[in-house]
Parts: C-alpha cells; structure tokens; sequence
C-alpha cells in the first residue's frame, strides 16, 4: 500500500477520534463536540426552521444556515476521508473541512482579534450549537490542553494528514 492511501486511513481515524471521541472544550460535565452537534440538532431542527433568528447569536439567518450546512459535512468529514484512499480530490476536499474548524476554533481562542475572541458570534454559534453532556460523566473524553482540548488539535493534525495524503502517490 502506498504511503497516501495509509496516509488517508490515519488521516480519517485521527478526525474521527477528534470529531467524535475526544471534545473540543468544555467543562463540568458539558462539552463541545461532533456529539453534541448532532443530539442538538435532532432535538432542536424544528426550532432552528421556525425560530432560526434567536440561534444565530447575531449572525445574519442565511449565514447561518450556511454555517449549519458546514458543521454537517464536518461531522460527515471523518468517514468522508476514508474516500481519500482511492480519490486525491476527495481527500483533499474533506480535509479541508475539519483543519477549517480546528483553527477558526484555536484563533478565536488565542487571538481574540480575528474572530472576536471567545465572545464573538461565530464562536458563540460553535460552541452553543455543539454543547452537549458528557454520557456517564466520560464520554466525550475531555482533555483540555490550555485553553483548548484535545479535539481541536486532532481535528487540525487530521485534516492536515489529509491534505499531506493528497500529494502522496495511490498506486
């Protein structure tokens, strides 16, 4: 097997453990996570069609929405990856997203100037669309490294991998 393809597996399985595993932040039982994306959106989808205006945290509704359909294809990223092993074009597509969301996430927290820090709308939209509980106080497992948890830096080291794996021989 040829070093793009293993490059791609690992790259899917580390945004995977990021995404899924391990939480991006949080504390006292609630943390931010792919997990908590999804149990918020299942609970909350009639809300966010009717009353879409208040979950935007002043972000204009359609960027919002824009914002929504983002945070869905991150959460499909991982195994989205795992095309990477046959497509360059996938890979480097779908990893785009997950090193996307991990830095936006470490620039709102350690340089408050470019998204308006941890009280910034697009911050704020993040962390209140992906909060969710910890199942048996665990799960997501949080290890918070400085201001952020282990999350963002795989999600960040997966996507990078993949888009390393994009310029790696298939065959």
């Amino acid at each position: 097997m040829e070093s793009g393809k293993i490059l791609a597996i690992i790259a899917g399985i580390v945004t995977l453990l990021g995404t899924y595993v391990f939480a991006l932040g949080g504390g006292a039982g609630l943390v931010s996570s792919g997990i908590g994306l999804i149990y918020g959106t299942i609970n909350n989808l009639a809300d966010l069609f009717l009353d879409s205006a208040t979950y935007s945290a002043g972000i204009n509704p359609i960027l919002y929405w824009i914002f929504i359909i983002l945070f869905v294809i991150w959460l499909a990223s991982g195994v989205l990856q795992f095309i990477g092993i046959k497509s360059r074009v996938a890979i480097f597509i779908f990893s785009l997203f997950p090193l996307t969301l991990g830095i936006v996430f470490m620039l709102a927290l350690y340089a408050p100037g470019v998204f308006g820090g941890t009280s910034g709308p697009l911050y704020i939209l993040f962390v209140f669309s992906s909060i969710g509980e910890q199942y048996g106080g665990f799960f997501p497992i949080l290890i918070n490294l400085g201001d952020a948890a282990l999350g963002v830096y795989l999600l960040i080291a997966g996507g990078a991998l993949g888009l390393i794996s994009a310029f790696l021989p298939r065959d």
